[in-house]
């Protein structure tokens, strides 16, 4: 190949593709935890671990060389599950560690004091969050207000609606309204987030199952394009308008919807384990399939949303999964993976 046609490569994000892989195993996209995934997991890889060590060391050196392992590894997870906000499922995980090492005869299982302490601590957060799901939520009055809001905003522009208008279309009185949202900004910001919270058991199933990643993906494109349909008004105010956020910063509606799906790299990582994908990296896959969509969407509003915007979905998939440039007019390579260096 000529070394001028080919770009130097940079792999982002590869450095713990591994570990990603191994939490994806266990871990839904929108951050459950799968406990008996990862039991077996996790006896599957003590018991291979016990082996290993029984080859080199008498018992009871194995179980104290496997329990220092999986110290030092528990270790790395529980924070990482800490960083990305997932407590409870970072409690879960740990109990159900004890449980597997323990009915393995490993006893010496230890954490960092301040680590153990915050991990255990989180139990209280856990009951109390148990507490207010039983106890249920007004959502019927919420998801009135939204449907108004989206209905005011459709007529008068985000800019030019009021609370009042809102409270009014939604037959609420104005002091209830500010009971539920401090502002127009923050009633868009929960309106965006109750919203992107209808896909997470969509888009979960869709990379819940092992198999064929672009099936999975293709699923996940679907999805995407009936949401674009369903909730146009929505869509069309954060990424034509270009609305910001309440902090300032301007956003993206996939935005809110992936900081739905904490685990999705890890998920993403593991089911590529086949390597079907040229790039390990999640957020330059998914941010470059979502950017290509919203172009789409964006002729789509152009032309009056005069045809099914599902009409889209042959040359979506034919774009993003083969490219725009045929076979007999290609003649560059820009990138490859690193196994094909």
């Amino acid at each position: 190949m000529d070394m001028h046609h080919r770009s130097r490569l940079i792999q982002s994000g590869g450095r713990r593709i591994d570990f990603y892989a191994e939490l994806g195993r266990y871990f839904t996209v929108d951050g459950q935890l799968d406990r008996e995934a990862f039991r077996s997991f996790l006896h599957e890889t003590l018991h291979s671990r016990l082996a290993k060590a029984e080859a080199q060391h008498a018992d009871p050196k194995a179980t104290e060389t496997v329990g220092r392992w999986l110290s030092s590894h528990l270790e790395e997870v529980l924070l990482y599950l800490e960083e990305r906000g997932l407590q409870e499922a970072a409690l879960h995980l740990f109990e159900t560690s004890l449980e597997e090492s323990a009915a393995l005869g490993i006893g010496a299982v230890s954490l960092s004091p301040e680590l153990l302490r915050r991990t255990l601590a989180s139990r209280q957060g856990v009951t109390e969050n148990t507490e207010r799901k039983r106890r249920g939520d007004p959502s019927a009055k919420r998801q009135r207000i939204f449907d108004a809001a989206l209905a005011v905003f459709s007529e008068r522009g985000f800019h030019n609606a009021t609370m009042d208008e809102i409270a009014v279309a939604s037959r609420v009185a104005k002091g209830t309204l500010y009971c539920y949202f401090r502002s127009k900004d923050d009633l868009l910001a929960e309106l965006l987030r109750a919203t992107s919270r209808e896909l997470v058991k969509r888009f979960s199933e869709a990379f819940g199952e092992d198999g064929d990643i672009l099936e999975q993906i293709e699923t996940f494109i679907r999805s995407w394009l009936s949401f674009i349909e369903e909730n146009h008004v929505l869509y069309r105010l954060i990424q034509i308008e270009g609305l910001s956020a309440p902090e300032g910063r301007q956003t993206m509606i996939y935005e809110y919807l992936l900081d739905d799906f904490p685990m999705a790299k890890e998920r993403f990582a593991a089911l590529n384990g086949s390597r079907a994908l040229k790039t390990p990296n999640f957020h330059t896959a998914a941010y470059g399939v979502l950017g290509f969509i919203d172009g789409v969407a964006r002729k789509w509003f152009r032309a009056g949303m005069t045809y099914p915007l599902q009409d889209e979905i042959p040359v979506i998939l034919e774009v993003l999964f083969n490219g725009i440039v045929r076979e007999s007019a290609k003649s560059r390579t820009f990138y490859a993976p690193p196994e094909e260096q």
